[in-house]
């Protein structure tokens, strides 16, 4: 950008390209014989496709540094003809020539190729911009009755894709399951989930639904311990654990990197069996991965949160169930919400605030038209500052996504809050 803008960024260019331009040329040139690298204003007219050839003094190229006398005037003159056994050097007084006598063009033509290409990409990032700041949620959810009506719903959308990010969307069918079978311990991973549901014995309070954030309640990724999130589990328990002085009992059904439609399908596939699992209250954290990774849409994203919720009120008619808002996210390397991150030539990853914001606000209409659907929206825990300052407080989320032990336990002190008056 800088230069493209002004004197400095034209001095800047010329400073870089003039000097390797000089040093070209200069090595050309000292690669002639001494005797034979000149060229008469007759063979110079020729060589141009010029029909002026009155004069004859001879064309002497004053090159920098060159180990010959670039002044001196000799007779011997090289046959204009390529084909005179001198064929090398002929060309290479041409490319001589054409270096000296265009230099200034060759520099400009440089210059505005460069300048061209950076425009390109700028208007290119500048347009992608504009498309993510006015990604919102566009339909109305808030009459949902049945997974037939987020299907009309998604036969109006046009697109299941972000705005923008067309060339890298591969949103699936929010309203279908689907299983991450390409992905390397993901089934393993869902098997010890259902695994886990059907050892349940004891009546619970709380199931978790979710994706890597739900799964990091465990100290797991994919079923694997994970260093960074060891000291999560002693969290979890000493709040959903009886045994360890929790005040209710939970159980947390994540795995990382999950959509909607994964989530979906591991409730169809086990994770939500018809003669077990029967919690007072269903948590659903989802659609985070959905924005971020296939680049769906913020309506794509809200049909795929809301067919979860209506596949458990369908299997658990009676059951309280908790939207938790989509949680803050951040590309940017200080954890501004607001702010993009270029990530190549005319590619950016445009900020995602704006579009959860919305997705969260329609989430909250669609739980209070819907009996036993509550919202749950704790987000000012991991945010500081405000307006276009505003940010996530790295010591809670240490990549801006995923929360620290810290922020788990603000998260989960009032998740229990929540849970005392729902269950109360």
């Amino acid at each position: 950008e800088r230069w493209c803008t002004g004197y400095r960024g034209v001095t800047h260019t010329v400073n870089i390209i003039y000097p390797l331009y000089l040093q070209h040329c200069a090595n050309v040139t000292s690669q002639l014989p001494p005797e034979k690298h000149t060229f008469s204003k007759k063979q110079m007219m020729e060589m141009s496709g010029s029909g002026d050839s009155s004069e004859t003094e001879a064309f002497v190229p004053n090159v920098p540094d060159s180990p010959y006398n670039a002044k001196s005037k000799r007779n011997s003159v090289l046959s204009s003809s390529p084909s005179s056994g001198n064929a090398k050097q002929y060309f290479r007084r041409a490319q001589i020539w054409i270096c000296y006598n265009n230099r200034n063009k060759i520099i400009l033509i440089a210059f505005l190729l460069l300048c061209a290409n950076m425009l390109t990409n700028q208007l290119r990032v500048h347009r992608t911009k504009k498309l993510a700041k006015g990604a919102m949620v566009s339909m109305d959810y808030s009459n949902v009755k049945s997974v037939g009506d987020l299907e009309a719903i998604k036969n109006e959308l046009g697109s299941l894709c972000f705005p923008g990010m067309e060339n890298s969307c591969k949103c699936p069918d929010p309203m279908v399951g689907l299983a991450r079978e390409g992905r390397r311990h993901w089934m393993k991973t869902a098997h010890e989930n259902k695994d886990k549901v059907l050892d349940i014995r004891e009546d619970l309070d709380v199931v978790f639904y979710g994706d890597s954030i739900t799964e990091g309640w465990m100290g797991t990724s994919f079923g694997f311990p994970n260093g960074r999130k060891d000291k999560n589990e002693q969290v979890f328990n000493s709040l959903f654990s009886l045994d360890h002085g929790g005040k209710y009992k939970g159980l947390a059904l994540g795995i990382s990197g999950d959509l909607t439609s994964s989530l979906l399908w591991r409730i169809e596939n086990g994770e939500l069996p018809p003669d077990v699992l029967h919690p007072k209250v269903f948590w659903v954290l989802i659609g985070t991965n959905d924005l971020g990774n296939p680049w769906c849409s913020p309506d794509a994203t809200v049909l795929g949160i809301l067919r979860v919720v209506e596949e458990i009120r369908r299997r658990r008619p009676g059951a309280i169930i908790v939207i938790n808002s989509i949680f803050p996210r951040s590309w940017n390397k200080k954890g501004f919400v607001w702010k993009g991150k270029r990530v190549g030539k005319g590619r950016v990853l445009p900020e995602l605030w704006s579009s959860i914001q919305s997705i969260n606000a329609h989430l909250k209409e669609y739980s209070n038209t819907h009996e036993n659907v509550e919202y749950f929206d704790a987000n000012h825990v991991f945010l500081q500052g405000e307006n276009k300052k505003l940010k996530i407080d790295k010591e809670l989320m240490n990549d801006y996504l995923h929360p620290s032990h810290v922020g788990y336990k603000l998260w989960g002190d009032l998740i229990v809050q929540k849970l005392g008056r729902l269950i109360s």
